[in-house]
């Protein structure tokens, strides 16, 4: 259960966000797995912590990191910092700032600090979500630029190293409602995402991530939960019924610590579109 965020005006750099209850709760562990298709019989066997990314709920500041102005927002990216598992049943309180505002070509994007503490006042996870705003008066319809003639289009070379084992699945709308616990949004709902200025209903970047970070759970095992570190960068939207490709790349020693394995990975469609790009590294 996440504490839900009321809207208290725009955001300003430096604003101290109100701390929010968080609880990994049976039910929220059950939409995950459900709503992602995964196979959770490790879980279950105790043979793996709570999924990492079930964490993303706990970044429910919106209301008061967003701006008045809120058709059209996205994900712009996402950096994430695993110091310790998420334990089912404990609760935890998300403490929140607005870390920076700036412009990227025609979107204003909040960066939104957050550390997540256990009952014990320990930081298990830090984060930073960087939302992206339109906000001249956007049309009444948003209007997204082609891939491929953006950054979303494949303009990266894939390092050298090791290939990692994909993941792959299609994104259905049911998924996306189980996933999002049943609530309405631009996330679940085509008319909920009509008034927001899209045209069909929008994946949620936090879904996205959550097969980024299962595909690490897979390569790094226990060293990503206890000490894990993602950066992502949101390319192009994904619809529903796209099927994405999940692929990465070990590439060794990472640069600024030869103790830690680096991993470059990104998402894609069939057609080739880039949804995301990632960085992340675990203790070798």
């Amino acid at each position: 259960m996440t504490t839900e965020a009321k809207r208290t005006g725009d955001p300003t750099i430096g604003k101290v966000l109100p701390d929010l209850n968080f609880s990994v709760t049976d039910a929220m562990i059950d939409d995950h797995f459900e709503g992602l298709a995964l196979d959770r019989s490790a879980f279950d066997r105790g043979e793996a912590p709570v999924p990492s990314m079930v964490a993303g709920g706990a970044d429910n500041f919106h209301g008061h990191s967003a701006f008045k102005q809120d058709r059209g927002h996205l994900w712009m990216r996402q950096e994430w910092e695993l110091l310790a598992p998420l334990v089912q049943g404990d609760n935890y309180i998300a403490h929140g700032r607005i870390r920076d505002i700036y412009k990227r070509r025609d979107r204003t994007v909040v960066d939104t600090a957050m550390e997540l503490e256990n009952a014990g006042g320990e930081v298990v996870i830090r984060s930073n979500h960087h939302q992206s705003f339109l906000l001249d008066e956007p049309e009444p319809e948003v209007e997204l630029r082609d891939p491929s003639k953006k950054e979303g289009a494949r303009k990266f070379n894939v390092p050298d190293g090791t290939e990692i084992a994909p993941l792959d699945r299609v994104i259905t709308l049911e998924m996306c409602g189980k996933y999002f616990h049943g609530n309405r949004s631009y996330h679940t709902d085509l008319e909920a995402s009509k008034e927001l200025g899209f045209r069909n209903v929008v994946v949620g970047g936090r879904l996205t991530m959550s097969y980024m970070g299962t595909l690490m759970e897979q390569h790094f095992g226990d060293a990503w939960w206890n000490g894990g570190r993602l950066d992502m960068k949101f390319t192009n939207p994904t619809w529903p019924d796209d099927h994405i490709t999940v692929r990465g790349v070990s590439t060794g020693a990472a640069e600024d610590d030869t103790s830690r394995e680096a991993v470059f990975a990104w998402i894609e469609k069939d057609d080739g579109t880039i949804v995301a790009i990632a960085n992340a590294s675990a203790n070798s």
